[in-house]
């Protein structure tokens, strides 16, 4: 008997496997058949899971089947074996695919044997659940003390669940609630509002969401309380003889903010510009402002100072000179009879400038021109002052003052030995000093103390005796007893032993 082939139908194929006689006569051979294997689709798809579905038909034959899946047509894994028995009609078959990772593409097929060979069924293929996304949004309403946090969160199909964390570093230590962003598959805007904060401090912050598919983390964000505002005194511009502009910056720090700035001839200020806005934004803002009617040649002291409803900040002192001829001393207090050494410059910088010198004696009404003098090398001039008593300088050029110094003046306050246990003092001046007291005085260990009062004769002189054996005297005449114009006045030292 001849061999052949009895065809193909869908989803099985049939092999001759032999010929046999029957008794009584010729007979058709048994025929085995390879199970036939559909694969179904995919459901109950998880972020590490799922339950892949199919149809086996074991035509006959004892059969079992399972699926094969990976995130390549290698497949490489595959659920265990099951029986689909050996009947001849279609069997629904489940199996649960195991160990995925989230939000990765997976294929899988299945997979049916028996005696007459092994199917498989098409390929499919699926994507697990992914992690949800969490984008961190901007702070709104910041305040001293509080801040709303946004962003917006998309849950990707699965229960999530999302917070805020935040904090003064990036260690974050503390957190909103946990809510609920549902489990739809677009972007939810979500907030939090969060309070007790530190005012004027730097916070971070950023939005966590979570599911069963995984924790995904939003991008560090920051944003600072509202404070006491940040004030820095700046450099001053367009400085004249008579003006100049002072300048600095203003960080509201979130508050409606005001600003001035306070200036004079020394720190204590005792002027001050109107007041400004400032705004209440939360970066340093420029300011400035014009000041008139200033002396020449001065010196000024200003600082920037800005205030909201949390305090008030003052920025560093800062000064600046005006321009014009200046005016300083060597020394400021000299001994009657003596020379100061007056100096300064012309802003014109060249040599051969008129200087025009005025004095103020103690008594004077009003200023004298004592001298003019000439610039040298640079605009450099000097004079030599003998103030007889306490005496104003100024110095003028091109009609611009400078400003004044004051030089105060000792009496000359002479002191001698004439003999044994005797002494001679006279005290000299721009007037008498008859009648007026001096002091006798020793030093010792706690410093110098009285040891008699003299009173001034004719010619401001006076002559004394001491019992004192030894020791180291001098002669000292008070402010009071020097009277208007004049500062105390000391006499030299002299060591005596008798």
């Amino acid at each position: 008997m001849k061999t052949r082939s009895l065809g193909r139908r869908p989803g099985a194929t049939f092999l001759l496997a032999g010929l046999a006689l029957l008794s009584g006569g010729a007979g058709v051979a048994a025929v085995l058949a390879a199970p036939a294997a559909i694969t179904g689709p995919v459901s109950a798809v998880g972020p590490t899971s799922a339950t892949a579905s199919g149809t086996v038909n074991p035509n006959g034959q004892s059969t079992t089947w399972y699926f094969e899946y990976g995130t390549s047509t290698s497949y490489g894994k595959k659920t265990s074996s099951k029986s689909a028995g050996s009947g001849t009609a279609n069997v629904q078959v489940s199996g649960t695919l195991a160990g995925l990772t989230p939000g990765m593409t997976y294929h899988y097929r299945l997979v049916a044997t028996s005696s007459g060979g092994t199917t498989r069924g098409g390929g499919g293929i699926f994507t697990t659940a992914s992690a949800p996304v969490a984008v961190t949004g901007l702070a709104t309403g910041v305040s001293v003390t509080s801040a709303t946090l946004n962003g917006t969160v998309d849950p990707n199909g699965r229960a999530t669940n999302w917070y805020f964390e935040y904090g003064t570093t990036t260690s974050y230590g503390s957190k909103t609630s946990s809510k609920s962003a549902g489990s739809g598959t677009t972007a939810t805007s979500v907030s939090a509002a969060v309070s007790s904060l530190a005012q004027g401090r730097l916070y971070y912050y950023r939005l966590v969401a979570t599911s069963d598919a995984g924790m995904s983390r939003g991008a560090d964000r920051t944003f600072s309380t509202a404070g006491p505002p940040a004030s820095v005194t700046g450099t001053a511009s367009s400085v004249t003889h008579r003006s100049a502009r002072l300048n600095g910056s203003v960080d509201p720090n979130g508050l409606a903010t005001t600003w001035y700035f306070e200036y004079g001839t020394s720190a204590g200020y005792g002027a001050k510009t109107p007041t400004r806005s400032a705004g209440k934004g939360t970066r340093p803002v420029s300011v400035s402002y014009a000041l008139t009617r200033l002396r020449a040649a001065t010196t000024y002291h200003y600082r920037l100072v800005a205030r909201n409803a949390t305090g008030t900040r003052r920025g560093a002192d800062t000064t600046f000179t005006t321009t014009g001829v200046t005016l300083a001393a060597h020394a400021h207090k000299v001994v009657y009879g003596r020379a100061v050494t007056l100096s300064g410059l012309v802003p014109s910088g060249r040599a051969g400038e008129s200087v025009a010198v005025f004095a103020q004696r103690f008594g004077w009404g009003s200023p004298r021109l004592i001298a003019t003098v000439v610039t040298g090398v640079g605009g450099a001039w000097q004079y030599l002052a003998r103030p007889p008593i306490g005496t104003s300088y100024i110095a003028n050029w091109n009609g611009l003052t400078s400003q004044a110094t004051v030089i105060g003046v000792r009496p000359r306050v002479r002191f001698r030995r004439i003999g044994r246990a005797r002494f001679a003092t006279r005290v000299v001046g721009v007037r008498s000093f008859r009648g007026r007291v001096v002091k006798f005085q020793r030093r010792t260990a706690g410093g110098w103390v009285r040891v008699k009062r003299v009173r001034l004769k004719r010619r401001s002189a006076a002559t004394f005796r001491t019992t004192f054996r030894r020791g180291t005297f001098r002669v000292v005449m008070s402010v009071n007893q020097a009277g208007p114009g004049y500062l105390a006045g000391f006499s030299r030292t002299i060591a005596y032993r008798r």
